[in-house]
């Protein structure tokens, strides 16, 4: 079998199909939908970026994009938590990207997969295999929802439940009535998004130009994706509402028993009430009252937040194929020496 490569914005509408089937093989992680990547590639895709396809029918796909010369990588962007690369379940995936390496266009010297989740690998690797370099990414938490609410909220640290009970008793002192609201359905995607687009343009994300807004390529991403989830019953927003006005919001997508927080933000204004952890207090009392939920993945950087929420902590990483065994030691040596400098 042969890789082929195809501009990866025209080509994918006729293979998601295929993309859908290898990643039910593996579960079907709802971050590597065909939803979610044509998404991907239609809002921050480019034209260099390439879906590589291995054999007729496909038995492993990736998209990939050349970082620098001989050096190339799947395609990454921001939006992405995982790499988009999959190879069939029962296929001898370290080969594959072997010949992958060999086949990129040019001269490629290395190839890496990016952020790969040791418990979802859709694109697996032996241990310490030739030529293959495993590079630590981020730490990662998540949630794992068990038994009751009751005993959760009882095994999170004092402070935590104590600190969001002080709030809501200020709260109703003002004379303020926090109302937690769930959107499901995709009509009412276009005003959330416009509400968190607004939460976002008041911090510090608008100031470096990276909020989302209804008119930026962020905002019609991510009301594309979630009216597109939401349309099979896999999307969600939540919000908390103070006297009818959104305080903070919380983007969601969900498949099977995984829930994953997209994206989160609050209103600066309101932070002396910590509204994004009351809302995250009320989220989670909900996927335990609706019992279809068993893990809520943050999928980001580990914030010391995070740990007030759980203790359930993993290492995502890099994958770098080499095409010459000699390549990754001169690599180390060169960085070590950099560092030095």
């Amino acid at each position: 079998m042969k890789w082929h490569f195809l501009p990866a914005g025209e080509a994918f509408a006729s293979y998601k199909e295929r993309w859908d089937a290898i990643n039910a093989g593996h579960g079907g992680h709802v971050l590597l939908d065909s939803l979610f990547v044509e998404g991907l590639l239609r809002h921050f895709g480019s034209d260099g970026v390439l879906l590589a396809i291995l054999g007729d029918p496909a038995h492993a796909m990736a998209f990939v994009a050349m970082k620098s010369r001989g050096v190339w990588e799947t395609y990454q962007p921001s939006q992405a938590p995982l790499g988009l690369a999959l190879c069939q379940p029962g296929a001898e995936a370290e080969g594959a990207i072997s010949s992958l390496l060999r086949a990129l266009p040019g001269y490629a010297l290395q190839f890496s997969v990016l952020h790969q989740d040791p418990d979802y690998l859709g694109f697996g690797f032996r241990e310490n295999a030739a030529k293959v370099q495993r590079l630590d990414y981020i730490r990662t938490a998540r949630i794992v929802l068990d038994g009751s609410f009751d005993a959760y909220w009882q095994s999170r640290e004092g402070r935590l439940r104590k600190n969001n009970d002080r709030l809501r008793r200020r709260m109703a002192e003002k004379g303020l009535t926090p109302e937690f609201v769930t959107i499901r359905e995709a009509a009412g995607i276009g005003q959330a998004i416009r509400e968190y687009g607004r939460l976002e343009s008041k911090g510090w994300k608008a100031q470096e130009g990276t909020a989302v807004s209804e008119a930026n390529s962020q905002g019609h991403f991510y009301r594309g994706l979630l009216e597109g989830f939401c349309a099979r019953g896999e999307g969600a927003i939540y919000q908390l509402r103070v006297n009818g006005q959104v305080i903070a919001s919380d983007i969601c997508i969900c498949r099977k028993d995984m829930l994953v927080l997209l994206k989160t933000a609050y209103d600066e204004e309101w932070s002396v009430y910590s509204p994004g952890f009351l809302l995250r207090e009320d989220v989670m009392r909900q996927l335990y009252s609706e019992g279809n939920v068993r893990c809520y993945e943050f999928y980001g950087p580990l914030m010391d937040y995070q740990l007030l929420w759980t203790s359930d902590v993993r290492t995502l990483f890099h994958l770098t194929c080499y095409r010459y065994g000699w390549l990754q030691p001169v690599k180390n040596v060169a960085e070590r020496l950099r560092g030095r400098i």
